[in-house]
């Protein structure tokens, strides 16, 4: 059975972006570094988790980031684009993955191994880093939202519309295919390292925990409005979901509670960092929220007004 290293759900902290002095250096205070990507191209950064700077580096929308380390680090998005920096962000070249349509979800278990998922039933693996990407047959046609890799359990799950879940074990040769019940369209994943705890959220507002890498779910909460996003500390103890209208989720010892936004926006990313101080929500009219005691967030002003659709940790 393949082994991989592992990097958290859909959303970048020590990641794609050098840092001061440099990324090699894990400059910015010791802080962490985060980042963010969305419409038209847009790509987001902070060094120290206080001055940000933003730039476009595409031309149609991207909505999933993700990295590997302090320099390598992918960006999908619409056209079926895949951009990728091996210098920390300063410079992306466009990777050909064979696909046409918005890729919503990508995740690389170290710099080889990648997923990228769509719409469609879009699905793509690699194992040189992007250099060829090969076509997954998914048996799917709805749109695919979320990647979870859990490296050291060997797990890999894909979720998408009509409450898809797909699993493969053998490092994405295949894929099987189930239907999560009474689960609307299903939104996003997060795992923890271990695959101790899959994390689920759907369109319906529901929460779906699995303690056995996706093959059975119970549903732990249910929020009135849809959900979006849902993050998950590296080892598993703290999840932060969100979703429509500025709706926010914190759980901790199995209990979901509802936190404090300050905002209406819907809400489309959520991070734990895996370093830092901060948690933070993003989402529409260039909302990025930031909280330091993981209970109220607070406004991060970037300055524009470009939806925001995933943030990523190291």
């Amino acid at each position: 059975m393949a082994r991989w290293c592992w990097i958290a759900v859909a959303f970048v902290v020590g990641g794609c972006g050098p840092s001061s002095p440099s990324p090699d250096g894990g400059g910015g205070g010791g802080k962490g570094w985060v980042s963010a990507v969305g419409a038209q191209g847009l790509f987001a950064q902070t060094f120290d988790q206080e001055t940000w700077a933003s730039r476009a580096i595409a031309r149609g929308d991207l909505l999933a980031v993700t990295c590997v380390g302090r320099l390598v680090g992918w960006a999908a998005g619409d056209g079926g684009a895949i951009a990728h920096t091996e210098d920390g962000g300063a410079s992306w070249t466009w990777q050909a993955s064979g696909l046409a349509g918005p890729l919503r979800a990508i995740r690389f278990a170290d710099r080889s191994f990648g997923v990228v998922a769509g719409d469609g039933g879009a699905l793509a693996v690699t194992r040189d880093g992007g250099a060829h990407w090969a076509i997954a047959k998914s048996d799917v046609r709805v749109a695919l939202r979320g990647v979870a890799i859990a490296g050291d359990a060997g797990v890999m799950v894909v979720v998408g519309d009509g409450a898809t879940v797909l699993r493969s074990r053998d490092a994405g040769a295949s894929w099987s295919r189930a239907t999560l019940p009474g689960a609307g369209d299903l939104r996003a994943a997060a795992i923890d390292h271990a695959g101790r705890l899959l994390l689920v959220v759907d369109g319906k507002g529901g929460v779906w925990a699995s303690s056995d890498g996706g093959i059975t779910f119970a549903r732990e909460h249910a929020a009135a409005v849809r959900l979006d996003a849902i993050a998950l500390a590296h080892d598993g103890t703290r999840a932060l979901a969100a979703g429509q209208g500025g709706v926010a989720l914190a759980r901790s010892g199995g209990i979901w509670r509802t936190l404090a936004t300050g905002t209406t926006a819907d809400l489309h990313a959520a991070l734990i960092p895996h370093e830092g101080d901060r948690d933070y929500l993003a989402g529409e009219a260039g909302t990025l929220l930031s909280s330091v005691d993981r209970v109220a967030f607070a406004a991060v002003p970037l300055g524009i007004s470009s939806p925001l659709y995933a943030l990523e940790d190291l």
